[in-house]
């Protein structure tokens, strides 16, 4: 099944030309390892292929695939993205921006607020996938700064559940720098139950002030369900750059632990081709140092080399999941690592 699927998106690929008047391909490619010089290493490899085509005056196809780097039988290789957008607007000469987006993909919820780099806004994480399975059905209305988003997947493999639903509206920059969204999300085997799902809101804003750049985040997110573990959780994130300097800092928490998680991260860039960066990760739920992350990465041309240290103190958590050490090792163990990043 998964060699027809392969095969079947490298036909539809030559397919495009066919019905593509301008194609445009892109995507992200990472390796790396980390190792103790003992038993206890990891490698990581990623590749992923975005294909943007132009379709006609009107309408263009998007295609995002994950996945690349187990092309080999028994492996898996998926297709998180597939959307053709139509610019209503253009068709009908309104002057304004109607654009309806239609297909397969992840809805993204929540993001304005991740400022900090390490998520710590998005306590939840709606938008990330569940049991290895996306969204699937998503339908998207954009008039001019306001979305709206509609989006399911009725046989997605879910805890508690065989189905995924959420409704959401966004605003983007009623005034410049400023993006913000609330929406509903619901997760159920059959949606014969509306009302017992989660709500959220999520807001970010950059801006600069007396040569500071500056950016901000928050979330906040409600359960409905009487049954949830935690009713509530919050997300807060700040970032601050000027000159060679970058801090960032995010705190999220809920009802059982207000301070859940904490994270910081520095960066100095005394060249332009070179940044000395150091993150730490604090976990609040037990009360104990998650991670410190320090290195360098060297920006040759377009690809970012990593070089650096990751001393893991989290009981509970997996070593390198955060900041830039490729993830891995085994809890409370630390290591060397080297990591190569581009998007292209």
């Amino acid at each position: 099944m998964k060699k027809l699927l392969v095969l079947s998106v490298l036909l539809g690929l030559m397919a495009l030309p066919m019905f593509a008047s301008d194609i445009t391909f892109g995507g992200d490619a990472t390796f790396g390892f980390i190792g103790d010089f003992g038993d206890n290493e990891n490698e990581v490899t990623d590749l992923t292929l975005d294909i943007m085509a132009a379709i006609d005056d009107y309408s263009s196809l998007t295609i995002n695939m994950d996945g690349l780097e187990n092309m080999v039988p028994g492996s898996t290789v998926g297709i998180s993205k597939a959307l053709v957008a139509t610019d209503i607007g253009a068709w009908l000469g309104l002057p304004v921006g109607l654009v309806v987006s239609w297909g397969y993909d992840d809805p993204d919820m929540n993001e304005f607020q991740n400022v900090s780099g390490y998520e710590n806004e998005d306590p939840w994480d709606f938008s990330a996938p569940v049991n290895g399975e996306y969204w699937g059905h998503d339908f998207l209305i954009s008039y001019n700064i306001i979305e709206f988003e509609f989006a399911f997947n009725p046989t997605a493999t879910v805890p508690g559940g065989a189905g995924q639903l959420l409704v959401g509206l966004a605003v983007k920059e009623p005034i410049p720098g400023l993006n913000a969204e609330v929406y509903y999300y619901q997760n159920e085997s059959a949606f014969d139950e509306y009302g017992e799902g989660r709500i959220g809101f999520d807001a970010g804003y950059s801006t600069e002030v007396a040569g500071i750049g500056l950016d901000a985040g928050a979330y906040f997110g409600y359960d409905l369900l009487d049954t949830a573990t935690n009713a509530w959780a919050f997300g807060v994130g700040l970032s601050g750059a000027i000159s060679m300097f970058t801090m960032t800092v995010g705190v999220d928490g809920n009802e059982t632990d207000t301070l859940n998680g904490l994270t910081a991260t520095a960066v100095v860039a005394p060249i332009d081709m070179l940044d000395i960066y150091a993150g730490l990760a604090y976990d609040g739920a037990n009360s104990e140092l998650a991670e410190v992350d320090l290195g360098i990465n060297a920006h040759v041309g377009a690809v970012e080399v990593y070089v650096g240290y990751l001393i893991d103190g989290d009981s509970v958590g997996v070593a390198g999941d955060n900041f830039n050490a490729p993830p891995g090792l085994a809890t409370e163990d630390s290591g060397v690592y080297i990591k190569f990043d581009v998007n292209y």
